[in-house]
C-alpha cells in the first residue's frame, strides 16, 4: 500500500455525518425522503434515454443516502455480469479496475445472489482483492454501500454509494437503502419492458406497411379497421376506401360461406391451422383467389375481431407447369376440384366436389384428404398412387372413395402435386368425378 494509502487510513476517523446523512425518522427528513422518493419516479417518467435517466437518478440517490459519490451497474445479459454505466467523477483508472462486477467479487455475492444490501463502513479493514482495496483507497472511497436494485426478486443492477469518511449504517439506513433499490430497480423493469413494447410496435409497424402479403384488421361484425397498401392493392382501392368498408362485400357466396364457418370457428376459441382459399371480388369486377390466415384480435382477454393475412395466389399457379388443370377445373361445373396442402390438408373443395361425398364444403375445409378414401383401397394408393405421384408428379386413375353415408364408391380422378424450388411439396390438386363407364376425364 503506498504511503498516501497508509496516511489515509490512519488519520481518516470515523464520523456521524449531517443530520440529514443519519436519515432519522423524525421532522422533515420523513417528508423530504419522500419527495426524493417522487422525485425519482418523476424521473423515470420523462422518457429521456437511459443513461440521461440514470444520472439524474444516482444524483438523487446520493442526497437520499447523504453519500458523495456512486455510480450504477446494469447487469450484461450475455455474461450475467454487472457493467458500470452512469457514474459521478470517478477517474479511468478506476472505472478500468471497477467497471464489471462479476461473481469473483466475494464480498458481493450477497448483493448479487441474495439480493441484500451490503454495507463497508471501512474500506481500509474490509475483505477486498489487493488491487481493487488500493484503487479504492487512492480514489478516496473510505465507506460505501452496495443497493441491489431489483424486480421480483431479480437483481437486474447494483447502486454503489461512497463516502469519504468511515460511516457506521444502523438497520434503518440498510432497509432504506434496499428500498431505494427496489424502487429503482422496478422503474428499470418498467423502461425495459416499454423498449420492447415500443421496439416491437415500431416493427410490427413496419412490417405491417411494408408487407408484400395483404395485412387486415376488422371487427366481429367484419367491417375493416385498417389495412396495409398491399391488402388495398389486392382489393384494387386505396387503404381510405377499404377502411369501413365489409368483408362481405368482396365475397361470392360460397366464400361468404367458408368464411362464416372459419369465423365462428375462430370466435368460438378454436384454432384453424390450414389457411382456406377464397375467391374475391375486387372494387373492378375481377375475381381473383386468395389463401387466408386469420387469427383473433384480442383485447382485455376477449375476442374483438380478427386479424388476416391475404396471400394472391395467382401468381402462384401461373408459374406452375400444371396451371392448366387447376384453370380447366375451376370452370368446370361437373367436376370435383380439391386442393389441399403439402400435408393433404384440405385448403379448397368447389361445390361439385363437396356434394359428390354429401359433404357441405364448409364440413370439408381444414380436414385432412384421407377422408375421401375408403380403407379398402389404401394398398391401391400405397402402392400405385403415392409412386406415381413421386415420379411423374400426378397421378390419373380409378380409386374406392366413401361418402359421408359411409357408401363406397367408384370415383376417377387425376392427382397432381405441385414442388417448389427446394424439391418439397407446395400443394395438391384433385379433379375428380363418379365412376360412368360412358365418359372419363378429359
Amino acid at each position: 500500500m503506498s504511503s498516501i494509502g497508509m496516511n489515509y487510513c490512519i488519520t481518516n476517523k470515523p464520523v456521524e455525518g449531517r443530520e440529514y446523512n443519519q436519515l432519522s425518522i423524525d421532522g422533515d427528513n420523513v417528508f423530504r425522503t419522500l419527495d426524493i422518493f417522487n422525485e425519482i419516479s418523476l424521473i423515470f417518467s420523462e422518457g429521456n434515454d437511459l443513461e440521461e435517466t440514470l444520472t439524474s437518478v444516482l444524483e438523487k440517490a446520493l442526497v437520499i443516502t447523504g453519500m458523495e459519490r456512486g455510480g450504477i451497474y446494469l447487469k450484461e445479459r450475455t455474461s450475467g455480469d454487472y457493467l458500470l454505466t452512469v457514474h459521478s467523477n470517478i477517474n479511468e483508472e478506476f472505472k478500468q479496475i471497477h467497471g464489471r462486477i462479476t461473481p469473483e467479487w466475494e464480498l458481493l455475492l450477497p448483493v448479487i445472489i441474495e439480493g441484500r444490501v451490503v454495507a463497508v463502513s471501512d474500506t481500509c479493514a474490509a475483505d477486498i482483492a489487493p488491487e481493487r482495496k488500493r484503487s479504492t483507497i487512492r480514489e478516496g472511497f473510505r465507506s460505501y454501500v452496495s443497493i441491489p436494485l431489483k424486480s421480483n426478486n431479480l437483481v437486474d443492477g447494483i447502486l454503489m454509494v461512497s463516502s469519504s469518511m468511515v460511516r457506521q449504517y444502523s438497520k434503518f439506513q440498510k432497509k432504506l437503502f434496499s428500498i431505494i433499490g427496489q424502487q429503482i430497480g422496478l422503474a428499470l423493469k418498467n423502461i425495459e419492458l416499454m423498449e420492447k413494447l415500443r421496439s416491437s410496435h415500431e416493427m410490427y409497424s413496419e412490417l405491417f406497411e411494408n408487407a408484400v402479403d395483404g395485412m387486415y384488421t376488422h371487427d366481429i361484425d367484419g367491417n375493416f379497421l385498417s389495412m396495409n397498401q398491399a391488402a388495398a392493392d389486392l382489393l384494387g382501392m386505396s387503404i381510405e376506401e377499404a377502411v369501413g368498408t365489409n368483408i362481405r362485400d368482396y365475397l361470392n357466396e360460397e366464400g361468404l360461406e367458408i368464411a362464416s364457418a372459419i369465423h365462428a370457428q375462430l370466435l368460438n376459441g378454436k384454432s384453424f391451422i390450414v389457411p382456406p382459399i377464397l375467391e374475391i371480388i375486387r372494387k373492378d369486377g375481377k375475381r381473383v383467389f386468395f389463401e387466408i390466415n386469420m387469427r383473433p384480435l384480442m383485447e382485455d382477454g376477449k375476442i374483438v375481431g380478427l386479424h388476416g393475412v391475404a396471400r394472391d395466389i395467382d401468381k402462384r399457379f401461373n408459374a406452375e407447369k400444371n396451371m392448366l388443370i387447376f384453370s380447366r377445373a375451376l370452370s368446370s361445373s361437373i367436376d370435383g376440384i380439391n386442393i389441399s396442402d403439402e400435408n393433404h390438408n384440405i385448403t379448397f373443395i368447389n361445390e361439385a366436389g363437396a356434394k359428390i361425398f354429401g359433404y357441405s364444403r364448409s364440413e370439408l375445409v381444414g380436414q385432412s384428404a384421407d377422408i375421401f378414401y375408403a380403407e379398402e383401397d389404401l394398398p391401391n394408393f400405397n402402392e400405385n398412387i403415392i409412386p406415381a405421384i413421386e415420379k411423374y408428379g400426378y397421378y390419373n386413375g380409378l380409386i374406392l372413395a366413401r361418402k359421408k353415408s359411409g357408401k363406397a364408391f367408384p370415383l376417377e380422378v387425376t392427382l397432381t402435386s405441385v414442388f417448389g424450388d427446394n424439391g418439397k411439396t407446395i400443394t395438391h390438386f384433385a379433379v375428380f368425378r363418379e365412376r360412368n363407364t360412358n365418359n372419363h376425364i378429359y
